[in-house]
């Protein structure tokens, strides 16, 4: 127990100063992050390292990656007169869309102040591995905020989607959304649009995947010696569909809802709470592509009876060296059978993922950046032979 509330101690002041968690997490998210460390701190001393547990955050110093910083904190557009200012001033982290043009399509002197609007950051939506948009309230409505950060320029871009050159700050967050990048949040819908209470838990915790755990640590609190998990969901008890379920409620595509938004619980059937993708036969691959469905057609999945998400990944850790994702390959294939392995040599022992599971330009999240041209990549899940990539990868690493 004496490590255990170490360990807590550590957690609340990594989230305090930002380092290695988004910063301002969430306080509800931190409270049942807290609870479960008490008895399983390894798991989430490594889960809140991790890009779910970070998929979103109260905007603060240490959750926004993006630099206020004269000279930095301006992003320019290909019209001259329309520009983006981000600020750090009394207590709160804003962004301002100005602009010379009038509504008349009369340009303001330049003696004249420009028109300009001004909202805050209020959310932060991407752990920054790839980047981040943020989200602002505006009464009972969640509206992302037109300037975005990408991680591998390091800059403010125009938020995916948004024109270049074209303030919006009128675009609203849909529930669906919501509920792949937080644990919980409460919509209502009235007549004007779609709402949110303000009872929401940001983040991905455990209990998206193993559900309420308030029964299971009220048990233990009061000395209950029962260690097979009672009253919480593992789903490494759950079928073989049940764990795929459970990663598609996010990983599965865009499918048309049967049953209102956060309805699915960890061990419910995914379709009795959604329609059939619309591409079930032939899935979409891409950023919000139906990377199950991919996965789920290819022959290693197909010629295993276990193959599931969690044979390769493990949720309670960031596992993004490729070098160890190839391990679980060559668990299965053995290096000797590949038709180029006397050519491969050694890079059969870390390129498995590059080859057979490919980085592609996303299509659905298009980028409109001045002066450059930059796409958002994803990796497919649909394990094949692709002889092109190889080509490639092999041309790279052949001494010049």
């Amino acid at each position: 127990m004496k490590a255990s509330r170490l360990f807590l101690g550590t957690l609340i002041a990594l989230v305090a100063c930002g380092e290695g968690t988004q910063g301002s997490i969430d306080q509800t998210a931190l409270g049942e992050t807290a609870a479960c460390a008490s008895c399983h701190e390894q798991i989430v001393e490594s889960f809140v390292q991790t890009a779910h547990f970070n998929t979103s955050a109260e905007a603060s110093s240490g959750s926004i990656k993006g630099s206020f910083s004269e000279g930095r904190n301006v992003l320019r557009t290909h019209v001259d007169d329309v520009w983006f200012e981000m600020e750090e001033r009394d207590g709160g982290f804003y962004q301002t869309g100005y602009t010379r043009a009038q509504s008349s399509g009369i340009r303001l002197p330049e003696t004249s102040p420009p028109r300009a609007r001004t909202e805050p950051f209020h959310i932060v939506v991407g752990s920054g591995k790839v980047g981040q948009s943020y989200l602002y309230w505006k009464d009972d409505g969640l509206f992302q905020l037109p300037v975005s950060y990408l991680s591998e320029l390091g800059e403010w871009i125009n938020s995916p989607g948004y024109y270049d050159g074209f303030i919006d700050f009128d675009r609203p967050i849909l529930p669906r959304c919501l509920e792949c990048h937080s644990t919980s949040f409460q919509p209502r819908r009235d007549g004007s649009g779609m709402l949110y209470t303000r009872e929401y838990t940001l983040g991905i915790t455990c209990r998206k995947c193993h559900g309420d755990g308030s029964r299971h640590i009220e048990y233990h609190r009061t000395g209950g010696g029962d260690t097979t998990g009672r009253s919480m969901v593992n789903p490494a008890d759950f079928s073989r569909q049940g764990q795929l379920d459970a990663c598609a409620l996010c990983h599965g595509g865009d499918r048309k809802p049967k049953q209102p938004t956060f309805s699915f619980k960890p061990g419910d059937v995914l379709d009795d709470y959604f329609f059939e993708p619309a591409q079930r036969d032939n899935p979409l691959p891409d950023v919000h592509g139906n990377q199950v469905g991919l996965l789920e057609g290819s022959a290693c999945f197909v010629g295993s009876p276990s193959l599931t998400c969690s044979t390769c990944h493990d949720v309670h850790q960031q596992d993004r060296d490729l070098s160890v994702l190839a391990g679980k390959c060559l668990a299965c294939h053995q290096v000797d059978d590949h038709p180029r392995a006397a050519e491969i040599g050694e890079q059969m022992n870390s390129s498995c993922v590059d080859c057979h599971m490919p980085r592609r330009k996303s299509d659905i999240l298009q980028l409109a950046i001045p002066g450059r041209e930059s796409f958002i990549s994803y990796r497919s899940h649909a394990i094949a032979i692709y002889p092109d990539v190889a080509d490639s990868i092999l041309q790279a690493h052949r001494p010049q």
